[in-house]
């Protein structure tokens, strides 16, 4: 579908008889209406669980969205979470390494996850387990490990895995 929305933006400049960026981008909004408009003609199915779950490419595109949305924000407060530490004299913190288990099937998703940890200021992904069913993680603060596993699971595992299961 990238590629047809690309092509629908090659087409747009082509029209125009410009080549500007501004352009290019117009065509790729064009091009995403026109798809989304005829999503049922277009779309495409994949396995999840047992079941199939048809997934259009407006869909598709709305959840990379919010994921790179959801990434922005949790390297902001993780920043600020860091720097008060580092800033205040009193802090406390308790350095430590936390197993994950992973529900994550595919090796893109098991990396994107590692990256996004690793690029969360306080936390980086150290190890996968060769069975790839365990994520090692060490985390600047770790006062609970269990609340750090459901975090990792509820938020960074879970929207991964709409992306990439």
């Amino acid at each position: 579908m990238l590629v047809l929305n690309l092509l629908l933006a090659i087409i747009w400049l082509v029209l125009q008889t410009s080549f500007t960026w501004a352009d290019f981008v117009v065509g790729m909004l064009v091009g995403f209406v026109i798809i989304g408009m005829t999503e049922s003609a277009l779309t495409w199915q994949r396995p999840f669980s047992d079941k199939q779950i048809k997934i259009s490419y407006v869909g598709r595109v709305i959840t990379v969205i919010r994921f790179i949305g959801f990434v922005i924000g949790a390297i902001i407060k993780s920043n600020l979470d860091v720097a008060w530490l580092v800033l205040n004299p009193r802090a406390e913190y308790q350095p430590g390494i936390v197993g994950v288990p992973l529900d994550i099937q595919s090796d893109l998703g098991i990396t994107l996850m590692a990256i996004v940890i690793t690029l969360t200021p306080g936390t980086i992904t150290l190890d996968v387990s060769s069975d790839r069913r365990t994520m090692y993680i060490h985390a600047m603060n770790v006062r609970d490990p269990d609340a750090l596993r459901a975090e990792i699971k509820g938020e960074f595992e879970r929207r991964v895995m709409e992306i990439f299961p």
